[in-house]
């Protein structure tokens, strides 16, 4: 453009002449738009704001109709020219914040769209709106040949935009208050807003949602598929059915009206219904998902999982997967375990984020290693019972070998050691289990100072057997064939350490009471022949100083396979012994009596002591050999034979050598039922305590019940402690005006009378709503409440957190409406001819009184309701994880040991 041209344009400005020719042109460019011709409509717009850079009604233009064809990005441009050229152009901003929103710029075109609302007034405004912005539905044309809008209307448009945006940002509450505006402008008649205005209504999960979006739905050219979300939006059962099916009267092919009918026969409980129209649905339209999906959920709510789990591999096939936990809960239902390693395999992720702990549980599922944690998060997904089950046996160890004794022994060590509430059982399995392989085990017991090292050495002929040791530092020692002579310690925690054996003599002397009490045994190996074929217990003695070595031989009576019992002559069948011998009788031990020492006494006391035995402890005793182990020892280190020992050894041979396997099994067998039997103490000891189910959904409506209570009450006492305060601060009001007042005329007032009222109202209004708060606060109980369970402190302090939180905000409302508006209010146009009385004065004030119902009470009931609502969920959650680990429990511990008591069962009867 030239500089003549230039000037001829300022010229024209100054003149009047330009804007009937601006106006002209825009109208020009704009009929073209109309006619299709946007492209020489937008060309001259452009030309437009080249020639006349300070007009802003050809940038509005421009703007508007490039939003029209969708380039929101470059109309944001032209419009920001329009309002820094007439900064009171309502039009203007309205356009430019339906424009932003479009964007997703909330805030700009929330400041955009107040900004318009507060400029709205003037009655005659600027043509062409841009119809409201809405995030579903498409924007409609920006460019019109309707009549002049006035104020209404372009307010109608900005409440309209402006409730589009706090609904697209979650501020749902503000979101409805603007689409009501908007509604109350336009008539309730307006299809889109009452589409929009319900959507939120039902985000919101108000009840005249399904009214707003019934009303949209049944407009002419609504889109049936909006009967389903006003069916879902009502909790009229009937009502819903009946919004579906006219909306499937309307459009009986569409397919999201057909599978939001077969979810709610589903939910009704109508499965074979639902499965039927599903099937027709999927038959009519066998490849849109939507069906599949329809289908799925209606044979999942008739428990037939294999079918549901087959529709959804369809959603996936046709590219819309349903979520992986819905596919894993599908699969746990059917109990497919190739289904889950499926999935298992399928890296799937929900609104772009991967379902990493579902995933990492899934996989070791399937590689049989789950851990308690992992079952957990798949029994959340678990239908039922039996699929929880099904999940708790990946964890079960295998079936006990049944008929084979070794096989069990051997599976009831590696039960206990992989069962940490068994962990304590598995030493003695795995003894158990050793014992089993090797030579008969024997153990010499009787009374301290019985002789049994002596008997023991001259029952190998040789010392072998530590004598002399005192009571206070004796332990057990085992006997065991050995290539070479040597010693081993084994403590009671598992560890071991090697002597020479000749120095276990030494080494127990010397052993002090503390380091004793530490050593489970003393293991001694010799080259000798008769240890092959027997292992030799040789213990401390009943009765001794140390209570443990008295326990640790005890221990004996029930892991040897055999027992020799030493009596010493003259201190023969104490009561002590009897006791001991009914216990190894109890145990179904074979106990031969030795009487030993019989060298310090005359044979016919022999006879004596030995019927003396015979009578009083005949049914404990195989039989009872009269012997001298020294004297034997002495007699097989000369050679020379001796009778005694040779009459014991026969004995031996027939009662324990000759049934060695017996007694062995028998032992064994033994072991497997102590096992058995302390496994379940432990079982039950260890059991997941019982959930509290049934007394926390008492507890949690009781608590509810007492909040609604206090909250009804406090809706009438909040409004008449602030009307209470009002009054007060009328008293002050009238006080602080009435000197200044003008007979017959205005009341006088200062500027600082109006921040003092504030101040009155403020605090009225606070303390009322502080002993609101204090009431609201005490109806929730204590932790020493019966009403509340500790389990319920979580929903105690959500709802103590609701509660703070909503009267902050009501505060922060109050705030705003005494300071933004009723209190210049009430200076500038009330009190000027307001009569000076406390009565008149308090119910202006009044009127202008922040409403407490919807900030306040309304809100909090709803926050409550999601406390309640998540609290109730959680409470599910925490059931169903206790029944999980029941199960789990059962299947780990309580089944293998009934397996394991059966095939015990089965040993002892063979």
């Amino acid at each position: 453009m030239g500089i003549l041209d230039r000037i001829a344009g300022t010229l024209e400005e100054l003149t009047g002449d330009a804007d009937a020719t601006i106006v002209a042109e825009v109208a020009r460019a704009r009929a073209l738009a109309e006619r299709g011709d946007t492209a020489v409509a937008e060309g001259l717009l452009v030309e437009i704001t080249r020639r006349v850079p300070r007009a802003p009604l050809p940038f509005l233009a421009l703007g508007q109709l490039l939003a029209r064809r969708g380039a929101f990005e470059e109309a944001v441009v032209p419009l920001g020219h329009a309002v820094d050229l007439e900064g009171n152009n309502a039009e203007a901003w309205v356009t430019l914040g339906e424009v932003l929103a479009r964007l997703g710029r909330a805030e700009p075109a929330a400041d955009a769209l107040r900004r318009a609302l507060a400029l709205a007034v003037d009655p005659i405004l600027p043509v062409n709106p841009v119809l409201p912005v809405n995030p579903v539905l498409p924007m409609g044309p920006i460019l019109s040949s309707s009549p002049t809008p006035r104020g209404p209307t372009l307010r109608g448009r900005a409440h309209a935009a402006l409730g589009a945006v706090h609904a697209a940002t979650g501020r749902l509450q503000q979101a409805a208050r603007e689409l009501r505006k908007a509604l109350d402008l336009a008539g309730d008649d307006d299809r889109r807003l009452s589409l929009d205005y319900g959507r939120v209504l039902a985000r919101l999960g108000e009840r005249e949602a399904s009214e707003w979006l019934t009303r949209a739905a049944r407009a002419a050219t609504a889109d049936p598929a909006v009967f389903a979300e006003a069916a879902t939006a009502t909790r009229d059962e009937a009502r819903a059915e009946a919004l579906l099916r006219e909306g499937l009267a309307a459009a009986p092919k569409d397919i999201s009206l057909r599978a939001a009918l077969v979810r709610f026969l589903a939910r009704a409980g109508r499965c074979d219904e639902a499965i039927a129209l599903g099937h027709s649905a999927r038959d009519d339209a066998p490849e849109d998902p939507r069906a599949w999906a329809a289908l799925r959920e209606a044979c999942a709510a008739a428990g037939r999982w294999s079918e549901a789990l087959a529709a959804a591999a369809t959603e996936s096939r046709l590219g819309a997967p349903a979520p992986l936990s819905t596919r894993v809960s599908l699969a746990v239902g059917a109990e497919d375990p190739e289904a889950l390693a499926e999935l298992a395999q399928t890296a799937v992720a929900v609104d772009s984020v991967p379902e990493t702990a579902l995933q990492t549980a899934l996989g070791r599922f399937i590689d049989r290693g789950p851990s308690e944690s992992d079952l957990l998060e798949l029994g959340r997904l678990a239908p039922g019972e039996p699929g929880r089950r099904f999940l708790a046996r990946a964890g079960a160890p295998a079936a006990p070998p049944a008929g084979q004794l070794a096989g069990l022994l051997g599976w009831a060590q590696d039960f206990a050691a992989t069962n940490p509430a068994l962990f304590a059982l598995a030493a003695a399995a795995g003894r158990a289990a050793e014992a089993l392989d090797r030579p008969l085990l024997v153990a010499v017991m009787g009374e301290f100072n019985a002789g049994k090292s002596s008997f023991v050495n001259a029952l190998c002929g040789d010392e072998v057997a530590p004598t002399g040791i005192t009571p206070t530092t004796a332990t057990i020692n085992v006997l065991r064939y050995g290539d070479v002579a040597q010693a081993r310690v084994v403590h009671h925690d598992g560890t071991t350490r090697a002597i020479p054996a000749s120095a276990v003599a030494a080494f127990l002397t010397a052993l002090r009471d503390a380091d004793a009490r530490d050593i489970r045994m003393v293991e001694i190996f010799l080259p000798l022949e008769a240890l092959r074929r027997i292992e030799i217990v040789d213990t401390p003695g009943l009765n001794s100083i140390r209570p443990e070595h008295d326990r640790v031989a005890r221990d004996f009576l029930r892991d040897a396979d055999a027992i020799v019992w030493v009596f010493a002559v003259g201190q023969a069948a104490k009561a002590t012994e009897k006791e001991a011998l009914g216990l190894a009788h109890a145990a179904g031990k074979r106990v031969v009596g030795v009487l030993n020492k019989i060298d310090r006494t005359e044979p016919a006391e022999v006879d004596a002591v030995v019927r003396h035995l015979t009578g009083a402890l005949g049914g404990l005793l195989d039989s009872v050999v009269p012997f001298s182990a020294t004297r034997a020892l002495a007699a097989l280190r000369a050679g020379q034979p001796d009778p005694a020992f040779d009459t014991l050894s026969a004995v031996l041979e027939k009662s324990f050598f000759a049934q060695a396997l017996a007694l062995k099994r028998a032992t064994a067998v033994a072991a497997l039922e102590r096992f058995q039997g302390a496994a379940r103490e432990a079982s039950t000891a260890a059991r997941p305590a019982a959930f509290a189910l049934e007394e926390l959904r008492i507890g949690l409506e009781a608590l509810a019940e007492r909040l609604g209570s206090v909250l009804d009450a406090e809706r009438i006492a909040l409004r008449a402690r602030v009307q209470e305060g009002y009054r007060r601060a009328a008293i002050e009001v009238r006080e602080f005006v009435q000197p200044r007042s003008w007979l017959f005329g205005d009341h006088r007032a200062t500027p600082a009378d109006e921040e003092f009222l504030a101040e009155l109202l403020e605090d009225a209004v606070a303390r009322a709503a502080d002993r609101t708060r204090a009431a609201l606060l005490a109806a929730l109980p204590g932790p020493d409440d019966p009403v509340a369970p500790v389990a319920l402190a979580p929903a105690r302090a959500a709802a103590a957190q609701a509660i703070s939180t909503a009267l902050d905000r009501f505060a922060a409302y109050a705030r705003g409406v005494i300071e933004g508006g009723a209190v210049p209010d009430f200076f500038r146009h009330q009190l000027p001819r307001l009569r000076l009385e406390i009565a008149a004065i308090r119910d202006v004030l009044l009127r202008r009184a922040p409403d407490p119902e919807e900030p306040l009470f309304a809100g909090l009931r709803r926050d409550l309701d999601a406390v309640f609502d998540d609290a109730e969920t959680t409470i599910a959650a925490s059931a169903g994880d206790a029944a999980m680990r029941a199960l789990i429990h059962d299947e780990r511990i309580e089944r293998p040991l009934e397996a394991l008591a059966r095939a015990v069962e089965t040993l002892k009867i063979s």
